[in-house]
């Protein structure tokens, strides 16, 4: 997130007709249905979200419709992205992990187990100061789960440690001296692990740009 402070006489022409596409999705499978939010504030459409979604039990993510130069119509994602897609960029993983931290508070609180539709779990990847490995889960129980934990072979649990370690043995305001190798040694992890979690849990990425 950044802040940038702008002249306010700097915008030319003002509207109050906004249209906002809410996408619930709705089962293991991901079938969707989608709304369009018409005469109200975002205040409003949010609530909305939270009544179609039965109260954030369903995943859903809110848009803005817009038109380009040429009139054709597009999105401007206000709250979560499409879930359909596969995040490419970190700001794609902060958007899918709106929609599910959502949905795994929502089933903590009522008592359900902190899954996906499709019964997955999320696992999140990043690393911290005196985390033997990168892994956690919010929700989960432990939150720190070990490559034992999740059945992982022995060569990817050393892996993972031996990642975090380069990290981790620095002054803490140092930079890393090979950032870029060490983002693309996680990528490769990253890649790793869904592979041996396929059908266990989802990894979200939570490192590197």
């Amino acid at each position: 997130m950044r802040w940038e402070q702008v002249d306010e006489r700097s915008s030319t022409w003002e509207r109050d007709d906004a249209r906002y596409r809410l996408t619930v999705y709705d089962g293991p499978h991901g079938t969707t249905t989608t709304t369009d939010v018409l005469d109200a504030s975002i205040e409003q459409a949010l609530e909305a979200a939270r009544t179609l979604s039965r109260d954030d039990a369903l995943l859903w993510s809110l848009a803005l419709v817009s038109h380009d130069d040429r009139g054709a119509e597009g999105l401007v994602w206000l709250s979560g992205m499409d879930y359909h897609e596969l995040p490419r960029t970190r700001q794609q993983w902060r958007r899918r992990a709106e929609m599910q931290d959502r949905l795994l508070r929502a089933r903590t609180r009522t008592g359900q187990p902190p899954v996906l539709p499709d019964g997955r779990r999320v696992i999140r990847m990043f690393v911290d100061w005196g985390a033997r490995w990168p892994l956690w889960e919010t929700h989960g129980e432990p939150n720190m789960p070990t490559p034992s934990d999740l059945g992982l072979s022995a060569a990817l649990g050393d892996a993972l440690h031996a990642w975090s370690e380069t990290w981790q043995d620095r002054p803490w305001d140092a930079a890393l001296p090979d950032e870029a190798a060490w983002i693309a040694e996680g990528g490769r992890l990253h890649a790793a692990l869904q592979q041996e979690l396929v059908g266990i849990a989802e990894v979200r990425r939570e490192f590197g740009p």
